[in-house]
């Protein structure tokens, strides 16, 4: 039973990703058919390779048979990601990535993974001085999450600065060869984020407990049902898990849904470049770079908001992955002040983005 329930919250999350991906406006047949065909083949390469460990470390000591299963587990884990990410980007949404000889590459996307590096090294520090202070059984727990922390880092960090090292080389190009930069004075960009700032506040927050608690109450009523009914144990420690595991969920889905949304705030567009860069890849404003087509993030629209002072509105979607609540799509907008005499740059940016996001609506001209 628990086995079948298993499998249905698998069937669901997979439904819920294909309808995400149908809404996405790269989606083709074809895509989808060569993304299935490579997922599939990256599995039973996968699968090969395990098979092949076992049998190399049959009759092997423990110690060697542990750390060959842990390589494979590392090693098939980073490539299979790696393989995903390859496979399931359509061509339209690759970056740029090719720069000039003298090119200085920006370090913006690759700061942040080294500041997750310094917390991961802290918590499995801290979980290995603890654990060897501690006595026994409490020692081997926390030494277990110690080592769970360290696989995770092995795994995690270095996909994050290989993508963070994309969207750095991205952004350089961006900013060597733009399709528009526009600079402002320092006063004109303190006055257009308190405008920001302002408008952000008077706005509707996307999610709220009291409103759309509903969205959450059949995913949590599943995973209620499935663990009370379906897995062994104790009824005080299902109803802890189950506890934890909805509070988790509902943490995450309220923090995902808020940082999507990006609520300008003051004092951080203040304190970010009074300068926007608009060019292939994306546009790079507030101290934030959004692509104009991904997986995940894409364009809907480009319009002028006529309020005083005349901006430039781009509305995305944004998916937020979720294992047992689904996907959620959130929108969230950037808005770009407008410079004098600024026609001409309008006129491109009608041109260029009509061209590379033609199932967005831009009426800019």
């Amino acid at each position: 039973m628990t086995a079948m329930y298993v499998a249905v919250m698998a069937l669901l999350s997979l439904v819920g990703a294909w309808l995400t991906w149908r809404r996405n406006p790269m989606f083709s047949p074809a895509s989808s058919a060569r993304t299935l065909v490579g997922i599939a083949l990256l599995i039973a390469g996968l699968a090969w390779a395990i098979v092949a460990v076992v049998n190399l470390t049959r009759g092997a000591s423990a110690i060697l048979t542990f750390a060959a299963m842990m390589g494979i587990v590392v090693v098939g884990t980073l490539v299979m990601i790696a393989g995903i990410m390859a496979v399931s980007t359509p061509k339209a949404a690759k970056l740029v990535t090719t720069l000039p000889p003298n090119a200085k590459q920006v370090h913006f996307h690759r700061q942040k993974v080294y500041y997750w590096a310094k917390v991961l090294a802290a918590i499995a520090a801290a979980f290995a001085a603890v654990g060897l202070l501690i006595p026994e059984p409490g020692k081997y727990v926390v030494l277990s999450l110690c080592g769970i922390t360290m696989l995770l880092t092995v795994i995690l960090l270095p996909v994050m600065y290989v993508t963070a090292r994309t969207f750095d080389r991205s952004l350089t190009a961006l900013e060597y060869d733009p399709w528009v930069h526009w600079k402002y004075q320092p006063a004109k960009w303190q006055e257009w984020s308190n405008v920001q700032a302002d408008r952000a506040k008077a706005t509707q927050p996307t999610f709220t407990l009291k409103r759309d608690w509903k969205t959450l109450a059949w995913p949590f009523a599943a995973i209620a049902v499935g663990v009370m009914y379906f897995s062994p144990g104790p009824t005080w420690g299902k109803t802890l898990y189950v506890l934890l595991v909805c509070g988790a969920i509902a943490a995450l889905v309220y923090w995902s849904v808020s940082a999507a949304r990006r609520m300008p705030d003051n004092h951080k567009l203040s304190a970010s470049a009074p300068e926007v860069y608009f060019g292939h890849d994306g546009i790079f404003c507030d101290g934030t770079y959004t692509t104009w087509l991904s997986v995940n993030v894409y364009l809907t629209s480009a319009t002028i908001d006529e309020r005083p002072p005349r901006s430039v509105l781009l509305s995305f979607e944004k998916v937020i992955p979720g294992a047992y609540s689904g996907n959620t799509i959130v929108a969230i907008t950037q808005s770009v002040l407008i410079p004098p005499n600024a026609e001409a740059d309008i006129a491109r940016l009608q041109r260029e983005l009509a061209a590379r996001c033609p199932k967005a609506r831009i009426a800019l001209a």
